[in-house]
């Protein structure tokens, strides 16, 4: 189809594009000299075993996704992979992945469960506050550095020591009772659990395609949900501790932690780097997991950091601005509710018990939410439309919030429920850095730079909620409106920019040979056969 108004909207980037797309034509007919280094580790991991890239006919390859005519192709893939195997897979890596993020969810919010627990006590003003300000701030700080030792060293390691860490800082949180020690706890806290999203998204994209990565998120994002319900029972069990030595938040923090550190243990263990050192899968299992990926056109790792492909994220890349801000807006209501749900429900008129048991359903909600959108997109794709539609429930809770009084406490508490679907949205960009993002360094910055922005988005929220306007919080609760309202307009101009960019490559491969991807580490702008999702 030839439309000169979309021929105008994006000519102004043919220009940067042309050399780099002419220079990945180049590289990809003479990638058998490059260096090694450069190329993806599914590359070399092919060689060794006898299968050239290029010129391999394995099952299904004739019907590999570069017959880009079909848009479905790129989301769910055409090299499928024997269910044995992907369920194999499955067994082995998800729980992992649930377990690294349910216990990263799980002790980020023990502080919020330990506030109706006798915290507080030690505080006064505005220092609960910053106690989830510092956490975030810390978390900032390390993200790039955890990206670089991700990359550089074999993930498995590095979160397995990030993780062992932290959980001997949670078991420190139950010697502290000033504000300078729960300081140090918790700045510490946020450095060493900087590794968990990125390394889960990260390892999501080794194993499974676009479609296939939409549902996994989906599973071990949900355990946000689950840590909801894991924290509401634990706090509301421990409530029930009556020691004179320590007292029932001490007890719950460190015996979480003490789960952490052995659950890091484990990972060092047992968790693989990637799919070709991969323990639980035969070679022929390795070989047909690489081919199945290859239809993300994302690659699966390479240890080279590219300073070149941060450039282009950051200089060139017209869906990365967007992207952040959407993740600013629409996380200000995870900063919000995260550190202040159970506050929230206590100025309903609740007690210490009923505040803590009715964290129990949040739990259920989110996970509901997540499951459901993340398999939506998963079977049909949309991502934009499912995603834009749930800021919608978030807009009408803040909208009950601020209309209702506080007695009316069963519709404060659903109108409080309904914020979690806007929180949510975290899991779908997830999936969409993910799909969305080709050559390793880029895609890894990307993952740090979304999780750097969500940081902020925590730290500013909890500053929302300032001791002056208790207990109706009402300026906080009109920024939650005004962030998710913006949210529905934003997303639907990132899915515009996605299609009208494929349209573009469309045109430019119109009558053309598509070569199948070739595992060059090249990014989403050098390789023009890639499509974004939207």
């Amino acid at each position: 189809m030839k439309d000169s108004t979309l021929v105008s909207e994006t000519s102004d980037i043919e220009k940067d594009n042309h050399e780099v797309v002419t220079s990945s034509s180049l590289s990809v007919s003479n990638h058998s000299t490059r260096d090694s280094s450069e190329v993806d580790v599914a590359l070399l991991f092919l060689k060794e075993n006898g299968l050239d890239s290029e010129t391999n006919s394995r099952k299904n390859d004739e019907s590999e996704l570069e017959k880009v005519e079909d848009p479905n192709a790129i989301f769910f893939g055409a090299h499928k992979l024997d269910p044995k195997v992907l369920r194999k897979v499955d067994m082995f890596i998800l729980p992992f992945l649930c377990c690294i993020y349910l216990l990263m969810f799980l002790d980020k919010a023990l502080l919020n469960y330990a506030a109706s627990m006798g915290i507080k006590k030690h505080l006064k003003g505005d220092e609960f506050s910053n106690l989830g300000t510092i956490f975030s701030a810390a978390y900032i700080f390390m993200e790039p550095i955890v990206t670089y030792l991700i990359q550089k060293y074999p993930i498995s390691k590095v979160l397995s020591v990030f993780i062992t860490t932290w959980g001997i800082v949670l078991t420190c949180h139950c010697a502290c009772k000033s504000y300078a020690s729960l300081m140090i706890v918790r700045t510490l806290l946020g450095l060493f659990e900087a590794s968990s999203a990125v390394g889960c998204i990260a390892i999501s994209g080794m194993y499974y395609t676009k479609s296939e990565q939409s549902a996994r998120i989906g599973f071990w994002a949900i355990q946000a949900g689950t840590g909801y319900i894991v924290g509401g029972l634990i706090s509301f069990g421990f409530l029930h501790y009556h020691g004179t030595e320590f007292t029932s938040w001490q007890i719950m923090f460190l015996v979480v932690g003490l789960v952490t550190i052995v659950f890091g243990i484990i990972t060092f263990f047992y968790l693989p780097d990637n799919v070709t050192n991969a323990w639980f899968l035969t070679q022929e299992e390795k070989i047909q997991v690489v081919e199945h990926i290859r239809s993300n056109q994302t690659g699966l790792e390479n240890k080279k950091f590219k300073k070149e492909q941060i450039k282009e994220l950051f200089l060139k890349d017209k869906l990365t601005y967007p992207m952040l801000l959407l993740t600013a807006c629409s996380q200000i209501s995870t900063g919000a509710i995260g550190t202040f749900s159970t506050t929230i429900t206590a100025t309903f008129g609740f007690d210490s018990y009923q505040t803590a048991l009715l964290q129990l359903p949040i739990g259920a909600i989110t996970a509901l939410i997540i499951l459901i959108t993340t398999q939506m997109i998963s079977r049909w794709g949309n991502i934009t439309l499912v995603t834009t539609s749930m800021y919608i429930p978030a807009i009408i809770g803040c909208i009950v919030m601020l209309a209702l009084p506080l007695s009316h406490k069963v519709g404060n508490l659903l109108s409080l429920y309904l914020l979690y679907s806007g929180s949510c949205v975290i899991t779908n960009i997830y999936i969409w850095n993910s799909c969305n993002t080709s050559g390793y360094s880029k895609r890894v910055m990307r993952n740090a730079i979304t999780m750097i922005v969500y940081n902020v988005s925590c730290i500013v929220a909890p500053q929302m909620f300032r001791q002056y306007s208790a207990p109706r919080y009402i300026p906080a609760k009109i920024a939650l409106l005004v962030t998710q309202a913006v949210c529905i307009p934003l997303q639907l101009y990132i899915g515009y920019i996605c299609k009208k960019e494929n349209q573009k490559r469309d045109r430019e491969q119109e009558g053309k040979e598509v070569k199948k991807y070739q595992f060059l580490d090249m990014t989403d702008i050098e390789n023009r056969n890639f499509r974004y999702i939207y």
